[in-house]
């Protein structure tokens, strides 16, 4: 069985007959973010950890916006071209990946929402939410207002990426936390743009894969979001594979730590804990980590895990 059909038995919810499918995330070095140094970097790390799914990276995640020195300015942001290296390098690598392994393996786009987009384009990404936070609290119109210019744009990239064959987005959501927003203004102003960007991802016909990036989230405000398959923190979140499929009602990929047992155990130990979630979870998920593994940690300790699950059997 390949990636592609153990994937497919995956979101089917029919019983596993060839282990459990499993995959996990790295972002890459700068150097390879376009072009063949890109393609090389994204196809070996799946050759490498014989994970179940390639998710192509998209660490430009949207162009630099310099006009932002107040919350007011948010209105008169720039409306980017189609034709910006941002986007058309990403369509280009979606397209060689699509041609390369598209046979063997689901390929995923990774996509921001326009908010985390918004905030990594007028800061570091390390520091994204360090304006976009207090400016969509100063004035909620004048940012629904340039989230919604971003929202356009990142439709009409993603209806364009579409077009090169990949099967999906995997779509990073945040701002739901506790500590950021009470839940009437995330109702009120941030949900709408969300849910306006994951119906048009759907529109494309594509399947949608969320990834509720953080700890302590409302979980409740997202159960209504438009997905085929979720991911999210277990621990952090107080959840377990469980307890996530029970509350959103789908596809749930996940159960490993990722700065945990995965970054630092032995061959033994990673095995070990593998074996210990999926005994614990329904017989329909895919094994995950609760966000992108720390760069430095070995591929082969991602290969560990990857195998582990091929081989669960209960």
């Amino acid at each position: 069985m390949n990636s592609r059909e153990r994937f497919t038995q995956f979101l089917s919810g029919t019983a596993y007959s060839d282990g459990v499918p499993a995959a996990f995330f790295q972002h890459f070095d700068p150097s390879a973010r376009h072009g063949q140094a890109a393609l090389n970097a994204q196809l070996s790390f799946y050759r490498c950890t014989g994970m179940d799914m390639v998710k192509l990276m998209f660490d430009d995640i949207y162009p630099k916006i310099t006009t932002v020195r107040e919350a007011a300015d948010w209105r008169n942001i720039p409306e980017f071209r189609r034709d910006d290296p941002v986007f058309t390098q990403q369509i280009e690598l979606a397209r060689q990946m699509v041609r390369t392994v598209g046979g063997e393996a689901p390929v995923f786009q990774t996509i921001f929402t326009p908010f985390v987009s918004a905030g990594c384009a007028v800061s570091p990404i390390l520091e994204w939410d360090k304006v976009v936070t207090p400016h969509f609290a100063q004035d909620p119109e004048a940012m629904r207002e340039g989230l919604e210019k971003i929202c356009r744009r990142l439709s009409e990239f993603a209806r364009e990426i579409a077009e090169t064959g990949i099967d999906g987005f995997y779509v990073s959501v945040q701002g739901g936390e506790y500590g950021r927003y009470s839940q009437e203004f995330f109702n009120a102003w941030f949900k709408p743009v969300d849910l306006a960007f994951l119906n048009a991802l759907k529109a494309t016909g594509k399947l949608v894969f969320i990834h509720i990036c953080g700890v302590d989230m409302r979980l409740d405000d997202y159960k209504d979001y438009p997905a085929d398959i979720i991911n999210l923190a277990m621990e952090g979140n107080g959840l377990t594979l469980k307890g996530a499929q029970e509350l959103f009602g789908r596809p749930i990929m996940g159960g490993l730590d990722n700065n945990g047992v995965i970054c630092t155990g032995t061959e033994r130990e990673i095995r070990a804990e593998v074996d210990r979630v999926l005994r614990g979870a329904p017989g329909d998920i895919m094994l995950g980590a609760d966000c992108t593994i720390p760069a430095q940690v070995p591929r082969q300790n991602l290969r560990w895990a990857v195998e582990a699950a091929h081989e669960f059997s209960r």
